[in-house]
This record gives structure tokens, sequence and C-alpha cells, in this order.
């Protein structure tokens, strides 16, 4: 039988998200009823409703969420009812060209998930979700490979955070660009993503990591995250290239761009060294949008590439993570900064929008 729920769901062109009776099916064999606990709100989220990313409204965002498994299909194995676990942004079915290659951050049933019968249904319409996970809601139903077990002495808002700004800067770092001992890192945009570069370039060992933000607030969680210099350009009374050179005496061994702003990408490109500097594209930019380099930018060993979900593996990183949460070397308790009701959703968003929050985490 069908339960009766409530979500945020989001109409588009920048509206605010209406929190609404939905109706939510059982799980099939191969699913689990989640009861949500907390869901953090991510930049993504807040794009799409603007109209920036392509997804298809009214639909129920949230892909960052930790709950309690309520129920289980009668072949699910991985889980059992009242498991603590994080619903991962990513799936895991095993079997796909993507998954037996190893590249599971680009697992197949992301593009088919979307091509099934939604678990959700609205006014006796279906209602499209973000992925599987629409952690907006205060329940979910999703196949059970994308759940991943955590102890249950884990604070839930902590655990919500780690399928995507959690992974995705950690991954960046550690499973993407393979940041050397005492190299140089430079950090664009100081948010959630950002501020989990800077912890992991920290526990890769570099030597120099630099955060560049204009907002002059975020200085403070730059150095508890692991940064030994804050730049903000707005203070500067010289380009900020020559500023960075200067600092470095030369260019820096790897970049991060974490805004998603074309013109911070080109100039992190030119600011990693020209043979053996590795820039990251971790922020996302409006689709619509194009980047021009020149061809000289790519002539000697200097790479540029992009990552998503900071190419980390769901079944294999996400315990590493967790680890290292549990042996203190990530802060992830302190990147939540608001702890909000589900019908205060919308102020969430705005403290995003205004730069006033790393991470703001609805509490069900």
């Amino acid at each position: 039988m069908n339960m009766k729920v409530r979500a945020a769901v989001a109409h588009g062109n920048g509206l605010p998200l209406t929190i609404e009776d939905v109706h939510l099916r059982p799980p099939a064999d191969d699913e689990v009823l989640v009861e949500l606990k907390a869901s953090g709100l991510c930049h993504t989220d807040l794009f799409i409703n603007e109209g920036k990313f392509p997804l298809k409204l009214p639909a129920i965002l949230g892909h960052e969420g930790s709950g309690v498994v309520l129920e289980c299909g009668k072949d699910v194995k991985n889980v059992k009812a009242g498991d603590h676990v994080i619903l991962n942004n990513v799936p895991h079915c095993g079997h796909c060209r993507c998954c037996r290659s190893d590249f599971t951050n680009y697992c197949e049933d992301i593009a088919l998930a979307r091509l099934r019968p939604s678990a959700f249904t609205w006014n006796g319409e279906p209602l499209m979700t973000m992925g599987q996970a629409a952690t907006f809601a205060s329940h979910t139903v999703l196949r059970s490979y994308n759940l991943t077990v955590i102890p249950n002495e884990m604070p839930f808002e902590s655990a919500a955070l780690v399928p995507c700004g959690v992974m995705t800067g950690v991954g960046a770092v550690l499973f993407n660009a393979k940041v050397r001992s005492g190299s140089s890192v430079l950090v664009w945009g100081i948010g959630s993503i950002g501020l989990n570069v800077l912890q992991s370039a920290r526990l890769a060992g570099a030597g120099r990591i630099i955060a560049i933000d204009t907002c002059a607030s975020k200085e403070q969680a730059a150095r508890l995250f692991g940064a030994t210099d804050f730049i903000n350009p707005n203070d500067l009374d010289e380009p900020l290239a020559q500023h960075i050179t200067t600092l470095l005496g030369g260019s820096a061994d790897y970049a991060f761009e974490c805004v998603g702003n074309v013109e911070v990408l080109k100039q992190a490109v030119e600011l990693v060294n020209p043979f053996w500097g590795v820039c990251l594209a971790v922020g996302v930019p409006p689709f619509n949008q194009q980047i021009s380099l020149p061809a000289t930018s790519f002539y000697f060993g200097r790479t540029v590439r992009g990552t998503f979900i900071g190419d980390a593996n769901p079944v294999t990183d996400t315990p590493k993570i967790l680890d290292w949460y549990r042996q203190g070397k990530l802060r992830l308790d302190e990147l939540v900064t608001h702890r909000l009701a589900q019908d205060e959703i919308n102020q969430g968003f705005e403290l995003m929008k205004r730069g006033e929050s790393i991470r703001s985490v609805i509490v069900y």
C-alpha cells in the first residue's frame, strides 16, 4: 500500500520549493524503504531549480542524505531493517561496463534510473526525482546498492554530507589528482567542496595550501581545514596571478576550481606548472557556458581534467572516508553550519546564495 510522505517539491524558474503531501509506493524485491533523518543542501539542487541543470520538473531533489532502513525487499542482502545508512549520490550496480572497469562513479544506472517509473506520485501523476535518493522527502525508496551502512554513533547530519560534498572534495585530491606530499595546491571557492579539498590536501601532506575566495569571512574555516594561506582577490593591489607566483616562487603543482566559473577555471589552468601541473575542474558551471584556452596551455605536460564525485568508488572509498572521520583525520561535523526543519528549506537556499553557510542540513 502506498504511504503518504512530506516532500519539498521543486518547480523550477527559481521559485521557492513547496512542502507537499506525496505518495510513495512500497519497495520492490531489490529495493529498500528509508526514513530520512538528515539531508544536505547542495548547489546542484539550487542550479536545477534555477534551470541551470537539465532535469524535468516538478521533482523531488536532494542527493545528500542519511537515515534508517525501515523495510527491505526479499532479495536485499547488504542492509537490514534498523540499519543506519547513507544514500549514495551515485549507484553501484556492479555489472555495467563502468562498474566492471572500475569507473564506478559513472555507473550506467545513473541514466537508467531516469527511465524507470518513479516511486513517488503527486496528484496522481509520477513525480521525478534527482537520481534515486530524493532526500528532500521524509521517506524514500531506492535500490539497495545505493546504500552504505554507517556506525550508529555517527551523527546523521555529518553522515548526510559524505555522498556528495565530502566525496567530491576528498576524491578530487586523493583519488583523482593524487596530490603528492610536499606539493603546492591552489583551491578556488571555499564552500563545502573547497573545504574538503583543503583538508584532503593536508591529509596528503601538501606543503603549501592556498585558499582563494572573495568572501573574507571564510578565512577562519579555510585555515581550520588546512589552508596555509588565504587570499581574497579583492584585497590585492596586484593581479592575483602575480601575487600567487610571488608567494610560490613560480607556478603551483595542483589547482582545484571549486566555484563553477569558467573565468576562474581559465586562471587556474594558467597558474599550474606547464610541465607537470594538474588542474581539476571540480565546480559545476552552467551547462550552456564554454571555455577557451590557448593551445600552448597543453603543449608540454600540463593536465586539465574534470572529476565527477571525486572519481570515488562508493563501495570501497566510502568506508575509507568514514574511517578517516573516526580517526579524526577528516572534519565532517564542522561542515554543518545550519540545522533547519524541512519547511525551512528555502531559508537554507537563501543562506547558500548569500554565502553565509558552509552546509545547511535539513533535520527530519
